[in-house]
């Protein structure tokens, strides 16, 4: 999709988040454009990475760039720190690994690394962040990135306002479901794999999978569950 379709959407989808009532299409709504705009600051980014290639020569300008899209986070309380795993990137230039922020963004990219480049964007932070005061490490086979809170001492449960309304929304369908036990071990389960890292989510997933294995031999008869009680 193009930059200017983007834009046109997000123009629209403003106009609709004006005009609903009903808190669940606001929900949608708003989930929409928030992906919208982060396709826009994509799109920005990969053109303002290409024209820099441009300027930079022909070497450059055939190097892909690679979205990076998995990190850790942590937080103090007068930052909220992302770790990203880069093999290698100790080895590169100062220069040649930048983050660019916003109040409540930030785009990491990493040029040239074993021959290719690499892009992070981080779009629509939970709280505002103090542009001035963050910045960045290079450690070994990694980078650290430290956003400086524009409040200090305020507690960042989730990293984006998107993750937030996901969370609310899980929680609210979970809610709905007190009054059936097995459906709400289904949303509890689910949630603990949207909000687990890699390990936790192959763990269920593996269970899941299993215990869905046995209930179609015939081999288990309580629901499907049972087999994640290890867990």
């Amino acid at each position: 999709m193009s930059l200017e379709q983007l834009k046109s959407d997000v123009a629209e989808f403003a106009a609709f988040l004006e005009q609903a009532k009903s808190a669940r299409v606001k929900g949608v709504l708003t989930t929409a454009k928030a992906e919208a705009e982060r396709q826009i600051v994509n799109l920005e980014m990969k053109a303002r990475i290409a024209a820099e290639r441009q300027a930079a020569g022909s070497s450059e300008a055939k190097r892909y760039l690679h979205e990076l899209t998995d990190y850790g986070w942590d937080q103090s309380p007068k930052f909220v720190k992302l770790f990203i795993t880069l093999n290698g990137v100790q080895g590169c230039k100062e220069e040649d690994v930048t983050v660019n922020y916003t109040t409540n963004s930030l785009q990491l990219h990493v040029r040239d690394l074993q021959g290719k480049d690499f892009g992070l964007s981080v779009n629509n932070l939970l709280h505002g962040i103090d542009v001035e005061k963050s910045y960045r490490k290079i450690k070994t086979d990694m980078v650290a990135i430290y956003l400086k809170k524009a409040k200090e001492g305020e507690n960042w449960d989730v990293l984006t306002a998107i993750q937030k309304r996901l969370k609310q929304k899980q929680d609210t369908e979970m809610s709905k479901d007190s009054d059936n036990p097995e459906s709400a071990l289904v949303n509890i389960m689910k949630k603990m794999y949207n909000d687990g890292d890699t390990k936790t989510k192959q763990m269920i997933a593996k269970a899941w999978t299993e215990s869905q294995d046995k209930a179609k031999l015939g081999k288990e008869t309580g629901g499907g569950l049972d087999s994640l009680g290890d867990l």
